[in-house]
This record gives C-alpha cells, structure tokens and sequence, in this order.
C-alpha cells in the first residue's frame, strides 16, 4: 500500500527524466519498462506507486512550512524535526480582511491599533506520527507549503 497518493499522469509526465533515473537505479531498462507495461500493468503500478512515494518523500522531507489562510484567519505552521509550532492569527470584526494586515499589504492606513479585534496564539504539537505524514495530510487538507515568510511576521507580531 503507497504511503502517499500516486502521481498523476500530468505529474509523471512532468518527472519523466527522474522517473527514467528511478528505472535504472532499480535495473529496469526502457524494454524491461514497455514490457512490464504491456504484459503485467498491476507491477507497472506498484512501480509507480513506490516512485510516486519516493517523490513525495523528498518534498516532505524539504518542507518547513506551511500556511492555511482564509480573511478571517491565517494559521502559518514551521515543521521542526520533532514538532510542529503553529502561529495563528484570527480577526474577531468580519470587517477586517486579516490578510491585509499579515499578507503583502500593510492594512488601511485609517484603522488604529484600537479598532483592530485580533487574535494572535500559538502552540506546539509533537508527531503523532512520521513528520512528512503530517504535513502531506495537512496539504491534502488544504495547507499550503510556503517559504517561512508569513510565519516569520507572524511571529514577529506576537513580540511586538
């Protein structure tokens, strides 16, 4: 059973050159390959189903963060090997488009301190399990992967 979902065509397709390397690290030549293909497609699938989980692997493996933002709130996680720190951010007043004051914009200029109803906290979680199955779950589940930088302000807020 594949520990991740297995790549699309398209995602294949865009991979062809690592998944031809993925072939030959495991002795299977392009003949072999067009073989396996026609003779016994449920082999064709583990096979592609275990390049998928290594591809996947890697990207997991590479991840740090990851940001899940609506208006109202934005939730910036930071992968550690051992545990998750979350900083969320949530706007109490519908009127205010959290994402203005966090994302590239700096918020209307006409808002003072005071009108601002916002939520700032942040938490820390152990794995419960492996570290890149929590965060493909949390991508399947809408997270985003990001760069750290809205996690940065985020945090920098809290101190400020």
């Amino acid at each position: 059973m594949p520990k991740y979902r297995r790549l699309t065509t398209e995602e294949l397709h865009n991979l062809e050159s690592d998944f031809i390397d993925y072939l030959v690290v495991n002795t299977i030549t392009g003949d072999d390959w067009v073989k396996i293909k026609n003779t016994n497609p449920d082999k064709a699938g583990k096979i592609i189903e275990l390049f998928s989980d290594v591809v996947f692997e890697k990207v997991m493996r590479q991840t740090h963060y990851l940001d899940h933002v609506s208006d109202s709130m934005i939730t910036s996680f930071h992968y550690q090997p051992s545990q998750a720190v979350m900083i969320c951010a949530k706007a109490n007043n519908p009127e205010i488009i959290i994402t203005e004051l966090f994302g590239n914009k700096k918020g209307n200029d006409n808002q003072t301190d005071n009108d601002l109803d916002i939520e700032i906290w942040t938490t820390t979680k152990n794995y419960t399990q492996q570290r890149e199955l929590e965060i493909y779950q949390m991508i399947t589940n809408g997270a985003v992967v990001s760069d750290g930088q809205l996690y940065k302000r985020l945090a920098l807020s809290m101190v400020e």
